[in-house]
């Protein structure tokens, strides 16, 4: 097949999941199928036959809000995203179009690829089709879209999207949903596709001494991803538990200082390789307590493949990971009770670690490109 991906950032210009997903994708399709990879990045993917459109630049986190209403406003439509998008598209000659995230892109991807009557399939890593901040979040508090600006932009990227859209792809049955009743597309022509984490071995439980359990945060050190709250719940823990975190952002300093004044606390900083698996290898719970409408992350996956039980807010599509333990967004003592019972109940973490350890096989990268690959073809083959 000849494939067109088209996404907004690139790593490392971009660091997030989503942008991580798509260069991992390129290159495993690339070997595959003939591969084109449009974005708006800045930087190329190795390998990969790769063109630049010309988007937007980052919003910048001092932008005051007379800026980023400018920014948003503008993102709805470039016409020389829209007239650069149709150029390489009509050169190429796709079989399948398959879109990604398309902030700073605007819905000219869109537009473009409806006016070529090119297939297509967009895999939503998060709710940009129908929030302008992605997170559903205003000032870092949720607000479940009913933003004006998040009303103007179901309008035109929503609908654009909708005009050409021939199936879309969630992680999440939540996010799927979502975009189903939004009216993005019609609820037989949406699919649910799980995340996949790379190959790691299984940790036997427990890993150590669970007198001394040993939680477990990674990703974006932000509001929005609830570690204000994972902190504030830990203050609360017995004194033989501890908690390692890893990652960057914007709490970075305070996960800094409680980690100085706190023994029991770890910070590890960004995580990455070798380092990574030995975060992973020495945890009893992952927290995930992220208080946004998250799809599905892919520590979430990563913890899975490894056979390690997760606590997880009731955000999103959080609550469908598979042997989590749920509890209340955005409430210290709901995720102490639930991190309390998932270790001092008698053989529950052992149970449930079992229970993915034999399921393994789903979760993994693998497993999840052959279905992405398989739905590829069925939308290049459908009449």
């Amino acid at each position: 097949m000849r494939l067109a991906l088209v996404t907004n950032t690139l790593p490392p210009e971009g660091r997030g999941g989503a942008e991580a997903y798509v260069a991992a994708l390129a290159r495993e399709l690339n070997g595959l199928h003939d591969v084109l990879l449009l974005t708006g990045s800045k930087v190329g993917l190795e390998g990969v036959r790769t063109e630049h459109l010309p988007g937007l630049p980052e919003l910048g986190h001092s932008a005051n809000p007379a800026q980023k209403a400018v920014w948003h406003a503008r993102d709805q439509w470039l016409p020389r995203v829209h007239l650069a998008t149709r150029r390489v598209l009509a050169d190429f000659r796709p079989d399948v179009v398959h879109t990604h995230a398309v902030q700073r892109l605007s819905a000219a991807v869109f537009t473009a690829i409806r006016g070529l009557g090119a297939r297509h399939l967009h895999t939503a890593h998060d709710l940009g089709l129908l929030c302008t901040r992605v997170t559903m979040t205003r000032d870092g508090e949720f607000c479940g879209g009913r933003c004006l600006e998040c009303r103007v932009q179901r309008v035109v990227r929503g609908r654009a999207a909708a005009s050409r859209l021939d199936l879309l792809v969630a992680p999440s049955d939540h996010v799927r949903r979502r975009h189903v009743e939004a009216g993005v597309v019609p609820s037989e022509r949406a699919l649910t596709i799980r995340q996949g984490a790379a190959p790691a071995p299984a940790l036997s439980r427990p890993v150590g001494n669970l007198d001394e359990p040993r939680l477990g945060y990674i990703g974006t050190l932000s509001r929005i991803k609830g570690v204000a709250t994972l902190l504030e719940a830990f203050a609360g823990a017995p004194q033989d538990w501890h908690l390692t975190i890893g990652g960057s952002g914007e709490l970075e300093g305070l996960v800094r200082s409680r980690a100085e004044a706190d023994p029991r606390i770890r910070f590890l900083g960004r995580l990455e390789g070798e380092t990574k698996e030995t975060f992973y290898r020495e945890l009893d719970v992952l927290v995930i307590p992220s208080e946004w409408e998250e799809n599905a992350p892919l520590v979430a996956a990563e913890a899975a493949v490894r056979a390690l039980p997760a606590v997880v807010s009731d955000r999103g599509g959080l609550p469908e990971i598979a042997e989590a333990e749920i509890f209340e967004a955005r409430a210290p003592g709901a995720l102490l009770a639930a991190l309390h019972k998932t270790l001092e109940t008698p053989g529950l973490l052992e149970e449930r670690s079992r229970r993915l350890e034999g399921s393994r096989e789903r979760f993994l990268w693998s497993t999840h490109v052959t279905e992405v690959e398989r739905v590829l073809t069925q939308v290049a083959t459908a009449r």
